[in-house]
């Protein structure tokens, strides 16, 4: 086994394949396995606007091949958390120390003075790997539910004068403030910012961003489906239902469901014939919209806080 290699990540390369391969062999198996390409290790690891670069954290086989990963992806917003990709180790590789030693050199990466760091989704019924990070001093931090269903073009149309209509750049302030409204707590540069957020992934389509109007210049909700298409047989091409923001004190019975079933639409055109959405815990009325939508709960999800360090201890590192 060669030396861990730490290096920026740049996409567009081989490597891209490469993760995107690792990453599929991972989770093969698990209730999160899903499509895995190049596209979508880009928009996991792609830093975003004018964020620090991401870190990569690689380890090889002798014979050059990939064993195992991890990358720490940083965010553009002041005081948000950089995020945790991995560790990601192929299978023939795990129980050997591999996730131990990437997630050490993370750990030991990560900046002090109070910056959080947070993993991506792990299942709650992987228990190694929660085992994993415990081991390592990270703390659980908040939990959320993964819902999949298959897609299909709804046999009655939903009933309502709701009219849903495509978000373009001209709304970009208008989702920034609803946005807000329905997550004060993410400060508002991340708010202002949402239109560019989503529409710099590589998976947005222009029709995959739909909206709801209200007042004049404003949007009563909005939501967001990314297609991850993929020419692989043996799986199923996937929409991911990324966000759907009602502002608050609508009225959710009459603008929720038109608004799912409009944007899960998108991803029927581009081809995809499975829905997925990772809804935080917290979000009951969420929940219950997309069970409406014909979604249903197929695995807890937790998230886990790197052990802040102190300044001394950062010095002493």
């Amino acid at each position: 086994m060669q030396p861990v290699n730490i290096s920026v990540y740049r996409p567009g390369t081989v490597l891209d394949d490469e993760l995107a391969g690792l990453g599929y062999a991972a989770m093969r198996g698990w209730p999160d396995q899903r499509p895995v390409t190049a596209a979508l290790v880009r928009s996991r690891l792609r830093p975003p606007g004018k964020a620090l670069p991401t870190m990569l954290f690689v380890s090889r086989t002798a014979s050059g091949g990939l064993a195992a990963a991890a990358a720490v992806r940083h965010s553009a917003a002041p005081g948000a958390p950089a995020r945790l990709w991995g560790p990601v180790v192929a299978p023939e590789w795990q129980r050997r120390g591999l996730g131990t030693l990437l997630l050490q050199y993370v750990t030991d990466y990560l900046p002090g003075h109070g910056v959080v760091a947070l993993t991506a989704e792990i299942p709650a019924s992987r228990e190694h790997g929660c085992a994993l990070y415990e081991r390592a001093g990270w703390v659980p931090h908040s939990s959320a539910v993964l819902l999949k269903g298959p897609l299909a073009p709804p046999a009655h149309p939903p009933v309502g004068g709701v009219r849903v209509r495509p978000v373009g750049v001209s709304d970009a302030a208008a989702l920034g403030r609803l946005y807000r409204a329905v997550n004060p707590g993410h400060g508002g540069v991340v708010a202002e910012n949402t239109y560019w957020r989503w529409g710099s992934d590589e998976r947005f389509v222009a029709d995959g961003l739909l909206g709801v109007d209200g007042a004049v210049g404003e949007l009563r909700a909005a939501a967001l489906v990314y297609p991850l298409i993929h020419a692989s047989p043996g799986e199923p091409a996937e929409a991911l239902l990324a966000d759907v923001l009602v502002r608050p004190g609508e009225d959710r019975a009459a603008v929720a469901q038109p608004l799912i079933a409009a944007t899960l639409a998108a991803g029927i055109r581009h081809d995809a014939v499975v829905a997925r959405a990772v809804v935080p815990a917290a979000q009951r009325d969420l929940l219950a919209d997309l069970r409406a939508a014909g979604l249903t709960a197929r695995e807890d999800i937790r998230y886990y806080q790197a052990p802040l360090k102190s300044s001394a201890r950062r010095e002493a590192s």
